[in-house]
């Protein structure tokens, strides 16, 4: 779909009254070199209908109700038009919409358009805006794209006093024709587009998303977003522990890390992450220095870190004897970097302090001040140790890259924040969203070096009746796939003693009943029986809830319980789940969502996130967990998956018992559910 006329006109046409004199003065407020037609049934000054229009526009807006848009559309469809933004309403919010949504489909054809319910788009790079609305910036040659499921964030973003320089705002409505996938691709191949921002409330084609993040990577423009929505969707399988873990926004987090995507939780840490993107774009490590006067600032820095996978590394030796020249004895050189104030209006020093701090191979070199307001005080002091840090950035130019970094986000006036972007700096507003922001743009580096795309496997119709195996049942299929469980043997009350004498003590009872999904909830298991009195008498406790019992035998030499799952989701098709597992298994939920293809590096990484890793690494001097031996189960349960798919409706084994190195996982109790 080519959609170059729409966002990039030579001709507009605008339909309708007030609102879309708004999108006629933004564009002569921007400067817009084009045509602009005006069309209105009763306005002196407009044309009355689309046959009078002198030729076919390149791009529409139509702000007028839902009856005049179909029909005037598919007078312009037939004309040769090349695109539209629909601004109305009506046509997926009430009763009738559905019909209306078909009239539109039928009316526009193949063209492209964006809505219907949208505010439309502005083109800073072509000086171009078919919004019904203030904008706010300018025209630039290079800047970033933003694409946004909300009108109102949109006019938010284009108001922001950072200095993002906005190339596209584009507001994508109910999605109708296109979507966010194909303008992230539409953006992606612009050359001025240095990197896109998203504001998404849902995807709707999540493969097609997917394949055109993939595709933006290609063409390096790295990606930045806020998926707003965290509320969880309904479980094809609702009965298992998994199911209850791996909910729709975790979901969505596990395929923004997998596509190296930054996910943000504000706008300020958004427009920051997405300014540093433009500048720089992924950072080539986690290597940050920080300097700045005051002991205050480097304190709060080195606290903000702390919580960030940032990495504060000592200045190299290198340059350690130039900077103790350039800043005194009573420094301490650490990173952060308190340089104290004895240099501060010695200005050759602090030139020399500047160069050797950016030689030091960092990914980011930030010079952290608090200018006071230049309308209420006197600034030169600021001024020239900002012009002296942006004079030796331009000296040099082969260095890594530089910041200005301010606590308070007002900090930085826009004549300070412009000239920082004239020298190549970036000016970073406000102290924790810009270490999120170089926190992010380190992140995307590292998953583009080691890409690997997540696909998804459909999953199947809901519609469909779910059939949950006995433990037994579920044991068998796991064995088959090549997991180890404990000897067990189903008993009556009768049975029980010669079987747990069989089996060997200690042993654990469990009571089984189709009812009983999860047999701690009902009190249907005991671990630990050392003899067969208190297996009696635990199944007699035991009679009023099974008339059979798994005699089971008890590891003993665990190191940590895990849960270990399957989760259908009605979009994501089926996730792995891997977590700190056993009763504890809901209310710590300590867990990760791993996303199909799954490799064995994926898992090892997704295991250190876990809490429970501690116990794993062997915690306190207690024997450390055979970690290869879990990696190798996730690998098995995740080549399970791929060859049950055609009607696995979700599993759990929990627990899975790491044991220590050498001796392997044990899945000690499993639940199947097949469609």
């Amino acid at each position: 779909m080519n959609l170059e006329r729409l966002f990039r006109p030579k001709t507009v046409a605008v339909y309708g009254g007030k609102w879309s004199d708004y999108v006629v003065e933004q564009c002569v407020k921007l400067g817009f070199k084009g045509k602009i037609w005006r069309v209105h049934p009763s306005r002196k000054d407009c044309f009355h209908s689309s046959e009078e229009l002198p030729e076919a526009p390149d791009a529409v807006f139509f702000g007028i109700n839902r009856e005049l848009t179909v029909q005037e559309f598919s007078t312009l469809r037939r004309r040769g038009s090349g695109g539209a933004v629909v601004f109305a309403s009506g046509f997926s919010e009430e009763k009738d919409s559905a019909e209306y949504a078909r009239k539109l489909e039928t009316a526009s054809g193949d063209l492209p358009f964006i809505g219907p319910n949208c505010y439309g788009f502005a083109n800073f790079f072509d000086r171009v805006a078919l919004w019904p609305d203030q904008v706010t910036g300018s025209q630039l040659e290079r800047g970033v794209a933003f694409i946004a499921q909300s009108g109102t964030i949109s006019i938010s973003m284009m108001s922001q006093r950072r200095s993002l320089p906005l190339g596209y705002v584009i507001s994508l409505g109910n999605q109708q024709r296109l979507a966010a996938e194909d303008l992230i691709r539409y953006c992606a191949e612009d050359e001025r587009v240095s990197a896109i921002g998203l504001y998404l409330e849902g995807i709707l084609d999540l493969p097609k998303f997917i394949a055109a993040i993939d595709y933006a990577r290609t063409l390096g423009k790295p990606i930045a977003l806020i998926k707003a929505g965290s509320s969880e969707k309904g479980r094809s399988a609702a009965n298992t522990h998994t199911g209850a873990l791996t909910g729709s926004d975790s979901l969505h987090d596990a395929l923004f890390e997998r596509l190296g995507i930054a996910r943000c939780e504000t706008l300020s840490s958004l427009v920051e992450t997405l300014k540093l993107l433009h500048c720089f774009g992924p950072l080539p490590s986690k290597r940050i220095l920080v300097f700045g006067a005051s002991g205050g600032d480097m304190a709060m820095v080195s606290d903000s870190a702390s919580k960030l996978d940032l990495d504060f590394s000592q200045i190299p030796e290198t340059e350690m004897e130039v900077l103790r020249a350039s800043v005194g004895e009573r420094v301490k050189l650490n990173n952060p970097l308190d340089i104290q104030t004895a240099t501060w209006f010695d200005y050759p020093k602090l030139r020399q302090m500047f160069a050797a701090l950016l030689r030091s191979d960092y990914a980011v070199t930030a010079f952290m001040v608090d200018p006071q307001d230049e309308t209420e005080a006197d600034t030169e002091a600021f001024d020239l140790a900002i012009d002296s840090f942006l004079d030796t950035v331009k000296e040099n130019s082969a260095s890594g890259n530089a910041a200005l970094l301010s606590s308070l986000p007002e900090s930085l006036s826009k004549a300070t924040r412009e000239k920082c972007l004239d020298a190549g700096v970036v000016p970073l507003q406000g102290l924790a969203e810009s270490l999120e922001a170089l926190q992010h743009a380190a992140k995307i580096k590292i998953v583009w070096n080691e890409w690997s795309r997540p696909e998804i496997i459909p999953p199947l119709p809901d519609d469909l009746t779910v059939r949950t195996l006995t433990e037994s049942e579920s044991k068998e299929m796991l064995v088959e796939h090549g997991f180890k469980v404990p000897k067990s043997i189903l008993a009556n009350p009768d049975e029980i003693s010669a079987v747990a004498e069989e089996i060997g003590f200690p042993v654990v009872l469990k009571a089984v009943a189709a009812e009983m999904s999860h047999k701690t909830e009902f009190g249907g298991v005991a671990l630990n029986l050392k003899n067969v009195p208190e297996v009696v008498a635990t199944a007699t406790a035991m009679s009023g809830i099974a008339e059979y019992f798994i005699v089971e035998e008890m590891i003993t030499d665990g190191v940590a319980e895990m849960i270990l799952g399957v989760s259908v989701d009605p979009q994501f098709g089926p996730t792995l789940t891997l977590g700190a597992g056993g009763v504890y298994t809901e209310l710590l939920k300590d867990s990760v969502a791993l996303l199909f293809p799954v490799s064995g590096k994926q898992v090892r990484q997704s295991i250190e996130k876990l809490r429970i890793n501690a116990l794993l690494q062997g915690w306190r001097g207690k024997a450390e967990g055979d970690i290869e031996a879990l990696v190798e189960a996730v690998l098995k349960l995740a080549n399970f998956v791929e060859r049950h798919a055609g009607h696995l409706a979700g599993c759990d084994i929990n627990p899975l018992i790491v044991r220590p190195c050498g001796k392997g996982v044990v899945a000690v109790d499993a639940l199947i559910n097949l469609k």
